[in-house]
């Protein structure tokens, strides 16, 4: 049976929106909104130097079913490109976040979550809470100045332990199997 090419037209608003480097590092945020921003938040600017940055829309109501499409293109991409990526997600996403680090788990190498509560269930990659005071925390949280740089920081040390493991592991005379952790193996 001969299959179709289905072309989807996505209205801009609720297409990721990818600004950034070209290649390199990335994060993939994902905030819990019917639409992407025209430009990313004011905050996010300087992040734009070190990372390709893909805001994804991800409505928490349904699951966001539409945009979870759109989110694993997304990830398809960089995982096409063998992108080492850290996840920042609203913690109203966490579920959608934990699904998206449990199905690319050969890129994805961090998740932070922005708002209150933890994590209940093991994401297999390190994995940060900035807490956000309020209850409850809306979407523009990901937003603020003062909660950006915090996730920058968290970035910045994820990235810092990414280059530090195989550094370490030559020395060591070992052979990195994996960033995940424990994922160091004797070998080499």
């Amino acid at each position: 049976m001969a299959r179709s090419n289905r072309l989807a037209l996505v209205s801009s608003a609720k297409a990721p929106l990818w600004r950034g480097l070209d290649y390199g590092p990335a994060v993939v945020v994902l905030s819990p909104t019917a639409t992407r921003p025209r430009e990313l938040p004011e905050a996010w600017r300087p992040l734009e130097q070190l990372y390709q940055v893909a805001w994804c829309a991800v409505p928490p109501q349904a699951g966001g079913a539409g945009s979870l499409d759109r989110l694993e293109d997304v990830l398809e991409t960089l995982a096409d490109r063998a992108t080492r990526t850290q996840v920042v997600a609203h913690t109203a996403l966490t579920e959608v976040a934990c699904r998206v680090v449990a199905e690319f788990p050969e890129i994805v190498r961090g998740l932070v979550l922005v708002g209150q509560g933890r994590v209940r269930e093991q994401t297999g990659v390190p994995t940060t809470v900035v807490a956000v005071p309020g209850d409850p925390v809306g979407p523009g949280a990901l937003a603020r100045p003062d909660v950006v740089a915090d996730i920058a920081e968290v970035l910045a040390a994820g990235e810092r332990r990414i280059r530090t493991r195989p550094r370490l592991a030559g020395v060591l005379g070992l052979a990195v199997a994996s960033d995940t952790p424990g994922g160091i193996a004797v070998g080499g």
